[in-house]
């Protein structure tokens, strides 16, 4: 943890969430997200043509997912390696924290969506549904939808956002690719999923947040002691 901790408790969560309510206010005042489906809907001919595609199906969708179940395979070896071999005994703690925080968020990302039960773009009669077209704030309350939010896919990049901490756990340079990348993939796993009309933009401005905010609190949980 950062020598002066008030700094980084304002740098890694305070700033993070005044940010995240000053695009929550705006995409509901200028109802971003429908402004950008009926873009993206109108694009496809009035229809989810690039839905079952090759390309967002199997290679984004399918090969995303895939790609992030590797990954925690081969974080689960790197663990248990570390267990086994006394010289890999100072990378226990940093990989316990990788391990907890990608899979701790994507759990609280798929609790979330099935507890909210919000509505993906593809449920609203104005995209080929039959639901009437509400903002996220007002489905949340109606609660009627098949659980679109926050975005369960883009966790599948958000999530490894915890590599970050986990390089800053060794204070190394290299923890900027480790925050860089997962935000890369996470954007673009979101983007496809909404070109497939399976959410809207605030679904996975929500999962960067839940992915990002669990992993800061889990790493001030585990390396508080270390300032």
């Amino acid at each position: 943890m950062p020598a002066n901790y008030r700094q980084f408790i304002y740098t890694h969560a305070v700033y993070p969430i005044c940010a995240l309510i000053i695009v929550t206010v705006a995409i509901i005042l200028w109802d971003i997200d429908r402004v950008f489906a009926d873009y993206v809907y109108a694009l496809q001919g009035q229809t989810w043509a690039w839905k079952n595609t090759w390309w967002a199906e199997e290679f984004f969708h399918k090969g995303g997912r895939t790609a992030s179940l590797l990954l925690a395979l081969a974080g689960v070896g790197l663990l248990i390696t570390a267990y086994c071999r006394n010289d890999w005994a100072r990378h226990r703690k940093s990989l316990c924290y990788l391990m907890l925080a990608t899979a701790g968020s994507s759990l609280l990302v798929s609790v979330l969506k099935s507890s909210l039960a919000v509505s993906c773009p593809w449920e609203f009669a104005r995209y080929g549904g039959s639901l009437s077209y509400n903002n996220v704030i007002e489905q949340i309350v109606l609660h009627n939808g098949k659980g679109c939010f926050p975005a369960g896919h883009a966790s599948a990049g958000y999530a490894w956002m915890a590599l970050y901490f986990f390089g800053l756990s060794y204070q190394s340079a290299w923890r900027w690719f480790g925050l860089i990348i997962p935000l890369a993939a996470g954007v673009v796993f979101g983007i496809v999923q909404q070109i497939r009309g399976a959410h809207f933009i605030s679904h996975d401005v929500w999962t960067l947040a839940v992915c990002w905010l669990f992993s800061v609190l889990l790493y001030v949980l585990m390396f508080k002691e270390d300032a």
